[in-house]
């Protein structure tokens, strides 16, 4: 055997063969930041009290919530919160938090369905105090707290030294159909 067949036939071996499914990357935490709503966060994927008179733009983000070898995970509670289209958290150790957008809920939580899907209707993060613009993101199952999380505008994730290098697969794009802006992220989690 020539040389050359040997070592096609060990890298055939070796190298998994691209029909093999390959696993997921498992969504990195992160912190949960100053802000946590100190109230319970409601089943309420609609956190848009009031279009008129909004300080911010609508999305529609969405996703899964899967395993690594992406079979979905229903029942899972995915819950959301951020700051408004000012940059201001509905949170008393917020500084000026009395200014929060009243037209804007601040949080809000949906189970996922049997195919591992969720939605939510929020708007579209915005910087403040030189952070990036993000939504923190907090999964559970039951009472057992599965992941806490931060998600990216995609290319705008910050510089900041502590920020991590788990960004990167943190970020979701923003495109826009019909006059909706939409983003899209699904979380995988080990089993």
């Amino acid at each position: 055997m020539k040389r050359r067949h040997f070592l096609a036939l060990w890298s055939m071996l070796l190298v998994a063969p691209s029909w093999a499914k390959k696993p997921f990357h498992v969504t990195p935490s992160q912190a949960e930041g100053p802000f946590y709503p100190v109230k319970p966060i409601p089943l309420r994927a609609n956190l848009i009290l009031h279009e008129q008179g909004l300080a911010g733009e609508p999305i529609e983000l969405s996703g899964r919530v899967v395993d690594e070898r992406g079979h979905p995970l229903p029942g899972i509670r995915v819950e959301i919160w951020q700051c408004d289209g000012e940059g201001i958290y509905d949170h008393p150790q917020q500084p000026n938090h009395q200014a929060f957008d009243r037209h804007f809920a601040g949080c809000g939580a949906a189970v996922t369905k049997n195919n591992g899907e969720y939605r939510f209707r929020t708007i579209r993060p915005v910087p403040y105090n030189r952070r990036p613009p993000h939504i923190h993101v907090k999964l559970w199952r039951g009472v057992d707290e599965l992941l806490t999380t931060q998600l990216y505008l995609e290319g705008q994730t910050g510089n900041e030294w502590w920020g991590g290098r788990e960004r990167q697969h943190l970020q979701f794009k923003v495109v826009k159909q019909r006059d909706v802006q939409i983003g899209e992220f699904d979380f995988v989690l080990t089993a």
